[in-house]
């Protein structure tokens, strides 16, 4: 599973089909299975490759294509809308909103002196 940039995404699919290769190859000799690799990508904005629906219906169970397309469109939404906040912050002054220092009432340094 992997969401690249648009323009990667099939040559994204052929680095995991070479990628998986080795793994697949030992499984089929150590446990004698049968293995296939089914790679499954979704460009950062909903782009699928031509063999993606094909690829899909290899894996069990019940996928719609939309509602992928769609988690990937929101991850790469999400994590735009928090870069630009983090933009605007430093951009108005303020600390780096990953790196932002606590408000918090810190507690004195109490030292105990023995006077003789």
């Amino acid at each position: 599973m992997a969401i690249p940039a648009d323009r990667n995404v099939v040559q994204k699919e052929a680095e995991k089909k070479l990628k998986y290769k080795s793994l697949c190859i030992e499984i089929q000799r150590i446990w004698n299975l049968k293995c296939t690799i089914i790679p499954v990508i979704i460009g950062a904005t909903g782009i699928v490759t031509r063999s993606f629906k094909k690829n899909l219906e290899a894996v069990p169970g019940r996928h719609s294509i939309d509602s992928l397309q769609k988690t990937a469109i929101l991850g790469t939404s999400h994590i735009i809308r928090n870069v630009m906040q983090c933009e605007a912050c430093s951009l108005s002054g303020g600390d780096h909103c990953w790196f932002k220092r606590s408000t918090r009432n810190k507690r004195p340094v109490t030292r105990d002196i023995l006077i003789e």
